[in-house]
């Protein structure tokens, strides 16, 4: 892999003392259905409170079984008041069924290599992936601090078919599940967050006829001793007797600041002194 490296020099010319703390973001879920083929984006962040600190990073590696990088990592290197950040970036695809197949992250600094756990992966790619309905609003996620405990993934869809459709629920491919899932149908207004109007999906699913709106609400606790999360799910459909798996995501839901300005003892550091 060719060098990668970015550097920050202080407002007097010279470059910076070693930092204190490069922490790396882990403890993710990744829950992941894709179609044949397809592919969901990673990152991997790397801060230090310090924003005028440096790293030197000659190359990362994702290494994992159920996703597969399908090119070398990008590096983007940006800087807030808040703090200096590294983000990992990696194109991936879902090698098949997994569950609670690790992933690390390898990386390559000036003073030698080293290895992080940055969760586990559960994936399947869909059997039958469809492309019935119109995702005219699409989950997108949430971020904040590690205090938030309940989470949204919410979608707007359009059946634009000529034929009617019904959504039988949203299938997940492990690692979590939805503690409830409600729709509203022709209800335009779609601010996000789980109404009180929404009704119940039950198992017999909601019938959404040609060109009807059908917004789709559902929630989830993160799984204990994750704090990250990589959600992409398959909406269960059935037009004309025939069933389809609607590829619905990726969302992401992270922490990207702590109350306390300090990240907790699970999040590791990189050693970057010789």
């Amino acid at each position: 892999m060719a060098a990668l490296s970015a550097s920050l020099a202080t407002g007097c010319g010279h470059a910076s003392a070693p930092p204190d703390r490069w922490t790396v973001y882990n403890k993710w879920l990744y829950s992941v259905v894709t179609a044949p083929g397809g592919t969901v984006n990673l990152q991997v962040n790397i801060t230090n409170p310090h924003n005028e600190e440096r790293l030197s990073l000659r190359g990362a590696t994702l290494e994992s079984n159920a996703l597969q990088p399908v090119a070398p990592v990008h590096v983007q290197a940006s800087q807030t008041p808040e703090f200096y950040q590294y983000a990992l970036q990696w194109t991936v695809h879902a090698a098949g069924a997994y569950q609670a197949d690790p992933v690390r992250l390898h990386v390559n600094l000036a003073n030698g290599e080293q290895s992080f756990d940055l969760g586990k992966a559960y994936t399947r790619v869909a059997q039958r992936p469809v492309s019935w309905l119109e995702a005219r609003i699409v989950p997108g996620g949430e971020s904040g601090d590690i205090s938030h405990t309940l989470h949204s993934f919410d979608v707007q869809f359009v059946n634009t078919s000529g034929l009617p459709i019904r959504l039988l629920g949203l299938e997940t491919a492990g690692g979590f599940r939805f503690s409830k899932t409600g729709y509203e149908l022709n209800q335009a207004d779609f601010s996000g967050g789980y109404p009180k109007g929404a009704r119940p999906l039950t198992d017999g699913g909601v019938l959404i006829p040609p060109n009807t709106i059908c917004n789709v609400y559902a929630e989830f606790h993160p799984p204990s001793g994750y704090w990250n999360q990589l959600i992409q799910v398959a909406a269960v459909l059935e037009k004309s007797g025939v069933r389809g798996e609607e590829i619905v995501g990726p969302a992401l839901y992270t922490v990207n600041y702590f109350q306390d300005g300090r990240p907790p003892a699970g999040y590791p550091a990189l050693n970057v002194t010789d």
